[in-house]
């Protein structure tokens, strides 16, 4: 059995498109699980409706509003099944998902370094630059994908639920929000995915979504924000270079709640990301006083 999450704040008015995907798929041998994070719309009322015309087990659970990633972390204490994937209140499945899903976990149930698969979101209203396609499967950590398949964008993944289940969010008073890369970053180097090269999940970028509201969302939750620019700049498998940016975001968000120097510099771990901030407070206060 797989457990298809959906973390959800009120999206009463997307969740009926989400819940006739799952209908229509071809294979029902899945569980629904919605986290309600505090919707103060008709959520619960509509999943109540869900019940009763699904063919397939529903679970709700609801709570006081504290950010998606505290939902993932409610999600995970309660799933059972052995994989799970999320798929946001505004996405839908493609009819064949679920029969792709165990078609595809089938060929990669045995080696214990494969965690689970990736599959490209099919983004509807995305005006960016088309990205790389994926025209073959591919057996990648995630860091691998990108910097040596230089493959980027946003990945439908379906995890062994007890693997992820070591690795959940921090959770910090006041805060309601975290990168969602803050796992993929934390995840052992050696842990690989299949990546497939169809997409099983259907999105679109809204205004009210998350991605839309990012920079607003790092800076009124900078720990969260600087935990994980933190653990990124510190990552080894991403490029240096790459690296320095990171931990300058890093140095910004945790210089909101943290005063201190050298509290915030003994945080880095490469001698030259601390050179390199040295270098560049000190250019700081020089232009400063120019």
């Amino acid at each position: 059995m797989i457990t298809i999450f959906t973390p959800t704040y009120n999206r009463a008015y997307t969740l009926p498109k989400l819940f006739e995907s799952l209908q229509a798929q071809t294979s029902k041998n899945f569980e629904w699980l919605i986290v309600d994070d505090g919707s103060s719309d008709d959520t619960e009322d509509l999943v109540s409706q869900f019940t009763k015309k699904a063919d397939f087990k529903i679970t709700y659970i609801y709570q006081e509003n504290q950010g998606k990633h505290v939902a993932i972390n409610t999600a995970l204490d309660k799933i059972v099944t052995p994989h799970f994937f999320t798929v946001d209140s505004d996405d839908y499945l493609k009819d064949h998902a679920i029969e792709l899903i165990y078609k595809k976990l089938e060929t990669i149930k045995d080696p214990k370094t494969i965690i689970g698969l990736a599959s490209p979101i099919e983004m509807v209203n995305n005006a960016d630059t088309p990205k790389k396609e994926l025209i073959a499967d591919i057996i990648a950590t995630p860091f691998e994908m990108k910097y040596k398949h230089q493959i980027t964008g946003e990945f439908t993944l379906v995890y062994k639920t007890e693997i992820i289940n070591k690795y959940k969010y921090p959770v910090f008073p006041g805060e309601k929000f975290i990168v969602e890369s803050y796992i993929t970053n934390r995840l052992k180097k050696e842990y690989q995915l299949l990546h497939i090269s169809g997409s099983i999940v259907v999105g679109e970028y809204r205004n009210d979504g998350l991605t839309m509201q990012s920079k607003n969302l790092l800076i009124n939750n900078p720990r969260g924000a600087s935990i994980a620019f933190c653990e990124k700049a510190n990552n080894k498998q991403i490029p240096f270079n790459e690296r320095k940016a990171l931990v300058m975001n890093y140095w910004d968000y945790e210089s909101i709640c943290n005063a201190q120097f050298f509290n915030k510099l003994n945080k880095i771990k490469d001698i030259r990301l601390k050179l390199f901030i040295i270098t560049s407070f000190l250019q700081r206060i020089v232009r400063k006083y120019l």
